[in-house]
């Protein structure tokens, strides 16, 4: 039988790469964006595994892991976070796993499969408070790093205005491009078009 997992994130492009990500590595996932789809579907049926994101918009993904405890302590759960400063809350709060983003694949892939392959005994015999209780991943300054590159080394071509989204007939249609449009994207206000 598949490993039962839970992510949760309110990203929908986050929740849902990571959904592919733990299918394709053989799990059964469940996903939910926020606390109460997190909580119905934590009740609803055994979970293994939980990945939770900290920051679940309007919600505290510090009280979601809470109330997920007080309904059962044993299931593991993986906290993935870009905030700073989380891991003595972490450690505190007898999480297993805290690993802060940009998540390294591999790293992330391995802690779940150690966590899962944890027998019961092992899971009572945990002391919370530990910093042996949990791993812990900083932040990788090399993937990011990576990151920005792969980003930097992509074509860019800035398009401004109401034609930017619909071309502006530069480049031939099978040019893959990366288009980036601006205004309000960056928190400017556009004025209103003279001509509309």
């Amino acid at each position: 039988m598949k490993p039962q997992l839970l992510i949760i994130d309110d990203d929908p492009s986050v929740l849902e790469s990571l959904r592919k990500l733990l299918v394709s590595e053989g799990y059964d996932v469940l996903a939910a964006r926020d606390g109460t789809e997190a909580l119905a579907q934590f009740k609803s049926g055994p979970i293994d595994l939980v990945v939770l994101d900290l920051n679940l918009g309007t919600e505290d993904g510090w009280e979601v892991f809470g109330r997920m405890t007080h309904l059962n302590p044993f299931v593991p759960t993986v906290v993935i976070t870009a905030e700073p400063g989380q891991k003595d809350r972490a450690i505190e709060a007898g999480v297993e796993a805290l690993i802060e983003k940009p998540i390294e694949v591999p790293l992330f892939l391995q802690i779940l499969r150690d966590l899962l392959t944890e027998q019961s005994p092992q899971r009572r015999e945990r002391i919370c408070g530990s910093e042996d209780y949990c791993r812990y991943v900083a932040r990788s300054y090399e993937t990011f790093l990576k990151m920005l590159h792969e980003r930097r080394s992509a074509p860019l071509n800035l398009a401004w205005g109401p034609g930017a989204m619909a071309g502006t007939g530069e480049g031939a249609a099978g040019d893959r491009q990366l288009s980036v449009v601006g205004g309000s994207a960056w928190g400017s206000q556009r004025k209103k078009d003279a001509r509309s």
